[in-house]
């Protein structure tokens, strides 16, 4: 509903004016009345109306004064004076004002129905319009958006390969930037809440948010900027022509406090600032990438929800971690092995080196990643993997870690699920060939059945199939075919039926002496005694 207020100084056409048409069956809400201009003006400020319907003279503020005022406040408010005869020549004044339409005193109810009618249906395509018009500046905000994700992509990889950017002019024709010459610096901002790995989705909301935080932010304060979230964080490029270190920890000390708010619904979010060191050529914005990403990394070890700056000298600078050629020939091997449980206890002896070197978290993360390779290239002698994934899902449950613990901890539960999986696989996949092999005997028990003849049905290697044959049903081939070929023949003994020469022939045996010196070494009697028992 479009809401109006009222204004006259008389106070039987105030109440007149309420009465005379239905406001809400028009679509209209009457939100409050004002028997002089600057009451009017306060519930103007108060109300936020869309509709002002006016007298043209009133005591204190007149309603010209009151028009030009309140279109101050509000510029699209709608007006709709109303005038007697003598005041006409002020009606004619006010349409100058941007008044909608005059009335004249006595208002007339049908005419006031159709102006309200009029007003309502503007108003309602102006809207229309607007929110036509605003949804098309978000997509075009949020397609400059993308393309400067896709700047900060480009930046994280040239990071990596420590290559340098192109010059600016080629940058802002590739990008539809206005980069120029001025200062420039990689931020990630990082927001962690406890247990971040057992609430993905949780986190990749909260990381949502909090780029749409950072993006509207930045829109007000960078001369220009992009950012993206990645695994380290959101990775934010700044640019300012003029470059005031000040200026910069108010903007991220406002970011960092909107992201924080989201408290309540997400556990309790502690945000970390890496700053990447103060560039001068848009150039060497990879090494600031870099920058800013070591000190993320650090702050598992120390820093987290703090401000680690490269300038200001929280660069801690240490060798970078590499692990012994044989170190990593063992992880490799039980790897191979598909032994989670050594794996395990390897992880945690490392984890517990690494701790008493009090090494940094770039040396963690560095040793983290030396021993997942390790593993996987072990493991992949013998099973397929899908590397690139499972080396993303390491990255990030590792900047998902607050702690050194946590990281290793991860990294364990990780290779330790995964080659769980491959185990089920395993099983699974020799368990149906077994199942099909025991259905095949249980329909040609009564042939002269050949563990060849079985392993060739399934398709199996002979040698490989009497391995597995055993290891799921606990007995060897000829074990089991004898032990079912004998429960068939005490179901049939039991009968009384059928002479034992005759059963023995029935469940595969031409040899009468043969069969009875299995069934006795079965069931610890002869054939006849048995038959004997249930007769």
């Amino acid at each position: 509903m479009l809401k109006v207020i009222i204004a006259d100084d008389e106070p039987k056409v105030n109440l007149l004016l309420q009465k005379i048409v239905d406001w809400e069956k028009l679509g209209y809400q009457i939100a409050g009345t004002a028997n002089d201009g600057e009451r009017a003006l306060q519930l103007i400020e108060e109300e936020k109306p869309d509709v002002m319907m006016t007298d043209i003279r009133m005591p204190g503020v007149d309603g010209m004064e009151l028009i030009r005022r309140a279109k101050e406040l509000r510029p699209d408010l709608v007006f709709i004076v109303v005038s007697g005869y003598r005041q006409f020549e002020y009606a004619q004044t006010a349409l100058k004002y941007g008044v909608t339409d005059y009335l004249l005193k006595p208002v007339n109810a049908e005419e006031l129905t159709q102006l309200l009618i009029r007003i309502r249906e503007e108003e309602e395509k102006k809207r229309r319009l607007d929110n036509w018009t605003a949804s098309v500046d978000r997509q075009l905000r949020e397609n400059e958006w993308k393309k400067r994700e896709q700047l900060v992509d480009n930046l994280r990889e040239y990071a990596q390969e420590n290559r340098e950017l192109n010059g600016y002019e080629s940058l802002n024709q590739e990008y539809g930037c206005d980069f120029h010459e001025g200062t420039y610096q990689v931020i990630i901002i990082k927001p962690d809440i406890p247990s971040a790995e057992e609430h993905g989705d949780a986190y990749r909301i909260m990381m949502k948010r909090s780029l749409s935080v950072v993006q509207k932010a930045l829109e007000q304060f960078a001369d220009e900027s992009a950012a993206a979230v990645h695994a380290e964080g959101i990775m934010v490029v700044i640019y300012k022509e003029k470059y005031d270190p000040v200026q910069l920890r108010q903007f991220l000390t406002r970011v960092r406090r909107e992201i924080e708010n989201q408290r309540d619904l997400f556990w309790g979010i502690i945000v970390t600032m890496a700053m990447g060191g103060e560039k001068h050529r848009i150039q060497e914005l990879p090494q600031s990438m870099k920058e800013a990403v070591q000190l993320c990394k650090n702050r598992i070890t120390g820093g987290k929800g703090g401000w680690l700056s490269w300038d200001a000298g929280d660069n801690e600078t240490r060798e970078d971690y590499e692990m012994l050629p044989e170190e990593r020939k063992y992880f490799q091997e039980i790897g191979e092995y598909l032994d989670s449980k050594k794996i395990s206890m390897e992880v945690a002896r490392t984890e517990g080196i690494m701790t008493a070197r009090r090494a940094s978290g770039s040396q963690i993360y560095d040793c983290y990643m030396e021993i997942s390779d390790a593993v996987l290239t072990g493991i992949r002698q013998n099973e397929k993997l899908d590397i690139d994934k499972i080396r993303k899902d390491l990255i990030y449950g590792f900047y998902r870690c607050t702690t050194t613990s946590e990281a290793f901890g991860f990294l364990r539960e990780y290779i330790f699920d995964l080659i769980e999986n491959f185990e089920k696989k395993k099983e699974t996949k020799e368990q149906k060939p077994i199942t099909e092999a025991r259905k095949y005997i249980q329909e040609h028990y009564l042939e002269p059945l050949k563990l060849e003849d079985v392993s060739k049905h399934i398709g199996f290697n002979a040698t490989y199939f009497s391995s597995v044959f055993k290891k799921e049903t606990g007995k060897n081939f000829l074990d089991y075919v004898t032990e079912l070929r004998m429960n068939k023949a005490k179901q049939l003994l039991c009968s009384g039926e059928m002479s034992v020469n005759d059963v023995a022939e029935a469940v595969g045996y031409q040899d009468l002496k043969y069969f009875s010196r299995l069934f006795k070494k079965n069931a610890g009697i002869s054939p006849s005694d048995y038959k004997k028992m249930y007769q």
